[in-house]
């Protein structure tokens, strides 16, 4: 505690150094003119910019209800809020992004983060709705860091096996390769942040009913306004019900709820608060495959894949239970027309509780073992306290957006002293499933497993030379502190100072392209070692990475397009002969991505994102050295065509079809995962009905019913979803 109070203590004494008199005199100083239209003399400056704070597109926040029932969604309107990089719209950034709006999320009626980016030729979804790994992704090749790599409104939020409620966000947003620049220790193939739903100017109330295969429903109320003399109070309400039997036979009971408000203090300050809370539970359900030893399996093949549809749950007992709790508060100060402050503190905690079965096959036909892997009770708590202050202003004929920060946080996760893995039976794939007891007992007093503590000082700059040129150039320093103990209270230390530059280079040909080259490095936490392994809950020391881009941008008003080149050099984990997994050698990763849309004469949309990348271990072990990294399709490819129906006023359907090539299975390349092509099919309604927006939606994802296995991680599979129908009717008061 003592060692927290410091941390603290030196975040919030920062803070009010940057804040004092004598930086606010300094930036009116060296202000350049406001790049705002002028306003008439006497009209306080918070009247004419009253959605400034709510929302980053107050437009948007403004006219919910437009924005939501627009068929076409753009992602680069939204900036990109975050860490180092500050404040900037989306084109004036080195990096590759993209941005999943509510309004596509509820078009597509998505439910799992493993959806909201499946459009994206560059992401994998490392499993489907209703199992442990439905938030999982990777990126580039590269899984995103379940300690880092996930993001609420730019704070951290340890992410493993949670499915957060999509219906609360209004945006979620990918940034490829920034990573290590903006939040320190992550993951090199991105970060996804979660942007909560902000309280809107005009009173708004929706609701929204779904069904989805095979039977489970789901009730969804969005309403928000503002309160008292000047609307000085703005809140936004979210509640969620899903209750129902899953395509694969398991029950999904859901409840969450979200609240965001803000209260105008003064004309330029605006205190914020956001809390969000889900219990879900998935009872039944399998979750993954794997090969436990590659060479023993005798093939270099997976079995032939099954329909999704199959219910392959062999005990009553399974069961995946969570507890989601997030809340954030922060103020937001705008000192001059140029300068902004603001520091924010988050808290977070989540609790799960399982019993869950694994499946290890052990031959090309189909056969496999159930394992039965239970967990009493283990939970995480993440605190974060971040002070930033950005600005601009000029020196000679360069203009200069600034940026500098502080951040701590600080992450205490628990596990339980006992659980089981334990072989309750042998099944067939192709076979009725036989039903099998499991009589373990719950044991749920837990012990701390990890502790780390990261403090932060960060700074950006980008300088603007003329229309055409601007630098950015960043850094932050990192002073990190991790404990890890066994439940033997045996405990080990690392603490780490790194210091991680960024670089890049833009050139702006017109004020809608951007063409630019970057340079990150960063550093990741190196994970905890999973139960199959020797080293079992044995936590790695961390990972550097470096990364190379180049890339281009255009945003035009009936087309876009975003392209770009890259090559990761990162520190390599997988498991060595003897079954200890290791950090140990390196991994190399390269690749090309190209996305964009086109809007045609007759209301048809043309939207096509591709992707060739492949990976290979530089150095490691020699059993893998020179070996292709597994889980990597050297192609994918999502095509798109969206026609607003002639004759039909309001009527538009889409048509979607997702390639991706086969990839290799293990670091061994001892066998391939098949390349698979999905066809999805939407369509949507839009009418009124007394003076009030009705929107009728109906999805058919996996048309032709397609049976395909997923890629999870190294030696892990699991069953693609099966053709699966969404319903949705939405009602605008």
């Amino acid at each position: 505690m003592a060692t927290t109070s410091s941390v603290l203590s030196s975040v919030l004494s920062f803070t009010l150094l940057m804040s004092g008199t004598s930086a606010v005199a300094w930036a009116a100083a060296q202000e350049e003119p406001s790049e705002t239209s002028h306003k008439p003399a006497g009209i306080p400056r918070h009247d004419t910019q009253k959605s400034r704070h709510v929302s980053p597109n107050h437009a948007k926040s403004r006219h919910q209800d437009e924005a939501d029932e627009s068929l076409t969604v753009r992602g680069h309107a939204h900036p990109v809020n975050g860490g180092a990089l500050g404040t900037k719209r989306v084109l004036d950034t080195p990096f590759s992004i993209r941005t999943v709006t509510a309004a596509e999320i509820q078009e597509r009626q998505v439910k799992s983060l493993a959806r909201v980016f499946s459009q994206d030729a560059s992401v994998i979804s490392n499993g489907d709705t209703y199992s442990f790994n439905a938030y999982s992704v990777t990126v580039r090749g590269v899984p995103l860091d379940d300690y880092n790599g996930y993001k609420i409104n730019g704070t951290p939020f340890f992410m493993t096996t949670v499915e957060l409620p999509l219906e609360s966000f209004e945006a979620v947003q990918l940034l490829k390769g920034a990573s290590g620049f903006m939040y320190g220790f992550n993951a090199p193939g991105g970060i996804i942040d979660f942007q909560t739903k902000k309280p809107t100017d005009a009173r708004t109330f929706s609701f929204d009913a779904g069904y989805s295969s095979g039977a489970v429903g789901s009730q969804h109320i969005d309403t928000g306004g503002r309160l008292f003399r000047n609307d000085i109070v703005g809140y936004r309400l979210n509640l969620t019900h899903e209750n129902g039997e899953t395509y694969s036979g398991s029950h999904v009971t859901r409840f969450s709820g979200s609240l965001s408000t803000d209260v105008r203090l003064a004309p330029n300050l605006l205190w914020t608060a956001d809390a969000i809370y889900q219990d879900r539970k998935v009872q039944g359900g399998v979750q993954d495959f794997f090969i436990d030893d590659p060479s023993a399996y005798g093939s270099n093949r997976l079995p032939d894949a099954i329909s999704g549809h199959k219910n392959l749950t062999a005990s009553p007992a399974s069961m995946f239970t969570s507890h989601t709790l997030f809340v954030s508060t922060g103020l937001h100060w705008d000192i001059t027309k140029n300068w902004t402050a603001r520091i924010d503190y988050s808290h977070s905690m989540d609790y799960r509780r399982y019993r869950g079965e694994w499946m290890s096959l052990q031959d090309q036909a189909g056969n496999y073992n159930t394992y039965m892997s239970t967990n009493p009770g283990s939970w995480a708590q993440y605190d974060q306290v971040q002070a930033i202050l950005e600005g601009k202003f000029r020196t000679g004929f360069i203009r200069h957006d600034f940026t500098m920060g502080a951040a701590w946080q600080g992450l205490s996760r628990y596990l339980p002293y006992d659980s089981d893995y334990v072989d309750i039976g042998g099944q067939n794939l192709y076979a009725p499933v036989i039903s099998r007891s499991y009589s373990g007992s719950w044991n749920t007093a837990t012990y701390r497993n990890y502790r780390s503590d990261q403090v932060g000082l960060f700074g950006s700059d980008t300088l603007t030379f003329d229309k055409h040129w601007s630098l950015l150039a960043g850094i932050r320093f990192t002073d990190f502190h991790q404990l890890t103990w066994k439940a033997s209270a045996a405990k080990t230390a690392l603490r780490t100072t790194p210091l991680t530059p960024t670089a890049a280079l833009m050139f702006h040909p017109w004020k809608d392209i951007t063409i630019y080259a970057s340079y990150v490095q960063a550093l990741e936490n190196g994970g905890t070692v999973g139960d199959t392994y020797k080293n079992a809950r044995e936590t790695l020391p961390p990972i550097r990475s470096d990364q190379v881009e180049i890339g281009a941008k255009v945003a035009r008003a009936s087309w876009d397009l975003t392209g770009a080149l890259y090559r990761i050099t990162r520190g390599a984990q997988y498991a060595n002969a003897d079954n200890v997994y290791v950090s140990n050698g390196t991994v190399t990763y390269q690749g090309a991505e190209l996305s964009g849309h086109v809007d045609l004469p007759f209301g048809i949309t043309l939207t096509d994102s591709l992707g060739a990348e492949g990976g290979k271990y530089s150095k490691a072990d020699a059993t893998i050295k020179g070996n292709k990294i597994e889980g990597i399709p050297l192609f994918q490819n999502v095509f798109q065509l969206t026609d607003r129906i002639p004759g039909v006023p309001g009527l538009s359907a889409t048509a979607e079809v997702h390639y991706t090539a086969s990839m290799w299975g293990d670091s061994s390349n001892t066998y391939h995962v098949p390349s698979y092509t999905l066809l999805n099919l939407r369509a949507s309604y839009r009418t009124s009905i007394g003076h009030h927006k009705v929107t009728l939606r109906a999805e058919l994802d996996n048309a032709t019913n397609l049976h395909y296995w997923g890629f999870l991680a190294s030696d892990y599979f699991f069953v693609g979803t099966p053709r699966a129908v969404f319903l949705n009717a939405r009602f605008d008061l």
